[in-house]
């Protein structure tokens, strides 16, 4: 099994290392940051310290499984000689591989898809267990350009310093390096984005998830992958607007109670996707359906494979021009607007 990694210039230390000396995923925190890292690089090292069979490599193996981040694979690598797992991510269709891991259930169109939830965030620092039901800093992790944007007004920081409270994006020049996985004085999680309908059905629940692990309430928005996971109302809180905001603050702080059974309902919900849990629902697939398809993959011979990845390119191309148009152009979840 290889975990095939294209921008391998960014993680030469993992090529150089001896198999014995695989590192603690905790320590590369600030390095795991695009999608090849979170699926392929992270996937490997979290499969290769349980003694796994699996393998890293800047090259597709012929005859061989390789596991490949499926966007940042293109027509001109010619990967029909092996049988390809795309990680999908947010991006098309990989219709280049031979089966999908999506990271949202909606994704799941034929057998050939297979849902796994997003690994936590690594070397997640939980929120201080001393600030109580204290409510001083919501938090947006990502860049601003994500966050709707009424949340970025001056008028939404004016109301929020009236309660006595700051809205800290993280993920803005100003306030210094990222720090995505540190939520040590995160009071409050907020993700409200403005996708397409069809643009946030690619998204996972990640937010929400490092949340619960962070032992931080969520106030989120109208995502499809947060509302698949919803069980009761100290799941999260949603919200589309400055105003549900402003009063769920409100509540938070006139029921210190409620708060705290948020941040308990978070740590119970959290031990679903636990790295051992992500990791054997790894394993199940790679022994499973994906064994199981790579035998029958290995009854066609390499003429034969190479026939059926010809009208792959025009599919490929399809998708991604579909992709990149329903990214931009379609129903608002948030604002309601068509774009």
């Amino acid at each position: 099994m290889n975990f095939v990694v294209k921008y391998s210039e960014k993680w030469s230390d993992l090529f150089r290392s001896p198999e014995s000396s695989i590192p603690d995923p905790n320590t590369l925190c600030t390095r795991i940051q695009t999608l090849e890292d979170c699926w392929v690089v992270l996937t490997y090292l979290h499969l290769k310290r349980r003694n796994l069979n699996v393998f890293i490599s800047d090259r597709f193996i012929p005859g061989e499984i390789c596991v490949v981040s499926s966007p940042d694979l293109g027509i001109r690598d010619l990967t029909f000689n092996s049988f390809m797992v795309g990680c999908r991510g947010d991006g098309s269709k990989p219709v280049l591989c031979d089966m999908a891991i999506v990271q949202n259930r909606a994704n799941v169109e034929s057998a050939a898809d297979i849902f796994i939830p997003h690994w936590p965030q690594p070397g997640l620092i939980p929120r201080l267990k001393e600030r109580g039901s204290t409510i001083e800093n919501v938090v947006f992790n990502g860049y601003e350009i994500n966050l709707y944007a009424p949340f970025c007004s001056s008028e939404f920081q004016r109301e929020l310093e009236n309660l006595g409270v700051k809205l800290v994006i993280n993920g803005s020049p100003e306030n210094g390096p990222v720090m995505w996985h540190d939520y040590s004085t995160n009071d409050l999680v907020l993700a409200v984005r403005d996708l397409t309908e069809k643009d946030a059905l690619g998204k996972p629940a990640s937010k929400l998830v490092n949340a619960w692990i962070a032992g931080v309430p969520a106030l989120l928005g109208p995502e499809p992958a947060f509302r698949d996971l919803r069980q009761s109302e100290l799941d999260y809180i949603e919200v589309k607007t400055p105003e549900a905001v402003l009063e769920a603050i409100q509540k938070l702080k006139a029921q210190p109670e409620t708060y705290q059974k948020m941040v308990l309902n978070g740590f119970r919900r959290a031990q679903e996707f636990s790295v051992d849990n992500i990791a054997e629902q790894w394993c199940q697939a790679l022994s499973g359906p994906v064994a199981e398809n790579y035998e029958r993959w290995k009854q066609s011979n390499q003429v034969m494979h190479a026939v059926a990845f010809v009208p792959k390119i025009f599919r490929h191309k399809v998708a991604s021009r579909e992709a990149a148009y329903n990214r931009f152009h379609g129903y608002r979840i948030v604002s309601g607007r068509y774009t």
